[in-house]
């Protein structure tokens, strides 16, 4: 099986716990994905590293899938990592980690890895264009996550020019 990894990397003018807390809370996966993948939670059971989250995510509107995925790390609040139990990829995991280079930035790190199924055809279809939409997603999720909570947090805090 074939691992494939993206990471990426950003500063958000945010709390470290409020960028923590923003992650934990799924309602967020909504607002911050883009618009060719749609993610539902249908339940949700346990807390912490004993959490787990059945999902519907749906591609392009027209492909669902049912993803069961289990928090296996849960070190509030530097790291929260979510580990596919079952879905159509044979090997899911999403490590985020949070640290603060200064009072106020909160740098935000997510490392993915995955593999496709299909072996030789999975491995071309990485090629041609998952990796692409992996990276995609992640840069999308970064900015809509930066605007949302710095809004909050930082650009509520600077005083209006009088």
């Amino acid at each position: 099986m074939k691992i494939y990894t993206v990471e990426r990397k950003i500063d958000i003018a945010a709390p470290i716990q409020a960028v923590f807390g923003f992650h934990l809370d799924f309602k967020n996966l909504a607002l911050i994905s883009p618009s060719w993948m749609k993610s539902e939670l249908l339940d949700e059971e346990g807390m912490g590293s004993a959490k787990q989250q059945r999902l519907k995510v749906t591609l392009f509107g027209a492909f669902p899938s049912i993803w069961v995925v289990a928090t296996s790390e849960y070190e509030p609040p530097t790291r929260l990592t979510d580990l596919l139990r079952s879905g159509p990829l044979p090997y899911f995991k999403h490590t985020r980690t949070f640290s603060q280079p200064s009072q106020a930035i909160t740098e935000l790190s997510d490392k993915l890895e995955y593999a496709l199924p299909f072996g030789f055809v999975g491995r071309i279809a990485n090629t041609i264009s998952v990796h692409r939409m992996m990276i995609q997603m992640f840069e999308h999720r970064h900015e809509m996550t930066k605007q949302l909570l710095e809004e909050k947090y930082y650009l509520a805090a600077i005083p209006l020019a009088q």
